[in-house]
């Protein structure tokens, strides 16, 4: 299991779903709350795209159908252990399993010293880089991992992306936030909408710490105040945290692109543009999947949102940044609204690495790349049955021009079907989608 030629051993660890736990389990119910959580679980899977080929992969969950996503692919036999127990922090059910730790200590072998790689860097992480240094004498190297964790949690929130955009002035003509604020409870984030409803302005309420679509109203001039009061008063997903309220941007003419970077460890290297994508909907709220491509550059908000992104970047590496963060944006024509900043790896960071790994690092001079969620199978489907459905549609990368690969397999349990899907143009691309879709809903 040891890496070859003296490279350190690797080891990811997906924690997916551990930040989303705080907001989930303000849903009005327990079976609320892990309908949120099981629609976001299947994430944990994409771990198998990160880093090198060969890795120890630590899932709170064993991924499904490992094996035959390996051999599909052409990837080695990747080992996935998981915790016996599931307590809502996959470093806090590491620690407590000897069993798995002992696996891990196998894992880095004599050395002493292995290269981790989180999903996100939770307060957790640093207490199990503690514990391996100081009992096993083991050093994790954390080349993704921001050591400043109250930056990391203050970005990782609605409010977060808009005050430093304000604090460090980075707002530019074509590319900024919407116009809103920062609320300290529902008493002042009604008013705040009254008045964006008064001036004809429809718009957002977020939960500070809200993430996967959760916690969101959107109000549009002409709603009632009572019932703008009610729905706020009902919602349970606002607690004593901060509540932001922004123009809501939208109509006929509008994307959602999304940019990710990698801020390195050396301070004198600069961000790293991963990639930009254009992130899919169903319905306001629904995201359901992202495609990158070449033909992006073309678009009137590309440049604007590549200049106005990387002054984040470089301002974040000033603040002691590191490693990967995204940025969620709307655009209309060539004028871009930055929405939010994940401080950690993206739903599109394993379609980079898939680009990557499967086309070549210039794989955007010749494919579009990009995935999406489907939904209507039945709840625990089995890989034989999606197989049987899709046919000759999913084709490993390499000997097509075009095909579908099913991944996030795990999904599965709860009737989701997530597929990576590779194609010579965009518009390929969708029509892949489509007939995924329309073969799904068939039945």
């Amino acid at each position: 299991m040891h890496e070859p030629d003296g490279a350190l051993p690797t080891v990811v660890v997906c924690n997916a779903v551990d930040t989303l736990r705080g907001i989930a389990e303000r849903a009005d119910s327990p079976g609320a709350a892990e309908e949120i959580l099981a629609e976001c679980f299947a994430q944990q899977d994409q771990s198998l795209f990160w880093g090198p080929d060969r890795k120890l992969l630590i899932t709170s969950r064993p991924i499904r159908e490992l094996a035959w996503q390996t051999r599909f692919l052409g990837l080695p036999d990747f080992v996935n252990l998981s915790p016996a127990s599931d307590s809502g922090s996959l470093f806090a059910d590491l620690m407590a399993d000897d069993q798995l730790v002992a696996a891990l200590l196998d894992h880095i072998g004599p050395g002493r010293r292995f290269r981790l790689i989180p999903h996100t860097t939770t307060p957790d992480l640093w207490a199990f880089a503690d514990l391996l240094r100081q009992k096993y004498g083991v050093i994790a190297e954390l080349p993704e991992s921001c050591r400043e964790q109250e930056l990391r949690d203050y970005l990782d929130t609605k409010s977060g992306l808009r005050s430093l955009v304000d604090e460090a002035g980075l707002a530019r003509p074509s590319c900024r936030v919407a116009q809103g604020t920062h609320c300290a409870d529902r008493d002042e984030a009604r008013a705040a909408v009254v008045r964006l409803l008064g001036a004809g302005t429809p718009c957002i309420v977020k939960a500070d710490k809200g993430e996967a679509s959760v916690g969101l109203l959107i109000f549009r001039p002409g709603d009632d105040e009572d019932a703008v009061a009610r729905a706020l008063e009902e919602s349970t997903f606002y607690g004593s945290d901060t509540i932001v309220v922004e123009e809501y941007i939208d109509g006929e003419d509008i994307v959602f692109p999304s940019v990710e970077y990698v801020v390195p460890e050396d301070p004198t290297s600069e961000p790293v543009l991963t990639h930009v994508c254009e992130m899919l909907f169903d319905g306001a709220t629904r995201l359901r999947g992202n495609v990158t491509c070449r033909s992006l550059n073309a678009a009137a908000w590309y440049a604007p949102f590549v200049e106005g992104s990387r002054a984040v970047a470089e301002e974040l590496q000033r603040r002691g940044y590191r490693g990967h963060f995204g940025i969620d944006a709307v655009a209309r024509g060539g004028e871009v609204f930055m929405l939010d900043l994940n401080a950690r790896r993206t739903g599109s960071t394993h379609v980079h690495d898939f680009g990557v790994r499967f086309f070549g690092p210039d794989y955007l001079r010749h494919r579009t790349v990009g995935n999406y969620d489907f939904y209507g199978l039945p709840k625990d489907a089995s890989l034989d049955d999606v197989l049987h459905r899709l046919g000759p549609l999913v084709r490993p990368p390499g000997r097509a021009d075009s095909g579908v690969v099913p991944c996030e397999l795990t999904g599965l349990d709860t009737g989701r079907l997530s597929c990576l899907i590779y194609a010579p143009s965009m518009e390929v691309f969708h029509h892949l989608t489509q007939r995924v879709h329309d073969t799904i809903q068939q039945g």
